[in-house]
């Protein structure tokens, strides 16, 4: 089977799940909460700032914390603030040409899977609205029916990416041909699903990105 891998943030929509998050929580009740979510991580932005930490270091706080916001509510409250956020503030800005693009693989009967330190709910609503096979995400725990607000490790970033596709694909019995298949994103912290695939396409990259897949002579998707 040939696959073709998405990320999401910045390839597929150009929204911020944190930020849809956020915005939720803060226009349903839940002012202090938003407050405390963004005093904890404000201080990753002066340290990227000043160039003493690098993008996985900066955003993965974020998505570690993102719990919080939820922590303690029954789970169809918080299910609902997820698939809001999927459905109201993320997808909204989607990408319609790199779009077109997973709707090609779709019908030409590829494994498609969207990879994200996403949280996993809100992954799966804009996977099933996409037709992919399936998602790769970042699990939040729920117990006894409510949000704990505990984001189980690891977040799906980086190297993790690579490592928790394969086991997706594994536990599923997918077996994939690599070299035929293909993966899509816009950040050099992407490498991992790049260095999966025979056919890596830089979407809207950053500079890093840019000059290693203008090095490398794969396909750059860009405005």
């Amino acid at each position: 089977m040939i696959g073709a891998f998405f990320d999401v943030d910045g390839t597929l929509y150009n929204a911020n799940m944190w930020r849809g998050l956020t915005q939720y929580v803060c226009e349903h009740g839940g002012k202090n909460r938003t407050r405390l979510y963004m005093a904890r991580n404000m201080p990753l932005l002066f340290l990227r700032k000043l160039k003493l930490i690098d993008e996985e270091s900066f955003r993965k706080p974020w998505v570690l914390t993102l719990g919080t916001l939820v922590r303690g509510w029954e789970h169809a409250r918080g299910d609902a603030a997820l698939r809001w956020v999927a459905e109201q503030y993320i997808q909204p800005t989607g990408n319609v040409d790199v779009i077109a693009r997973l709707q090609q693989h779709v019908a030409q009967g590829h494994i498609v899977v969207l990879v994200s330190a996403m949280l996993a709910p809100t992954l799966q609503v804009l996977g099933d609205a996409l037709g992919a096979t399936g998602t790769v995400g970042t699990e939040i725990e729920v117990v006894d029916d409510r949000f704990t607000g505990r984001v189980i490790p690891p977040v799906c970033m980086g190297d993790a990416k690579g490592t928790r596709t394969h086991e997706w694909l594994k536990a599923r019995g997918i077996a994939i041909d690599f070299a035929a298949s293909y993966a899509y994103a816009d950040s050099i912290s992407d490498r991992a699903l790049f260095d999966m695939v025979g056919h890596p396409v830089a979407v809207y990259p950053d500079p890093q990105l840019e000059n290693l897949a203008r090095e490398k002579n794969w396909e750059i998707i860009s405005k």
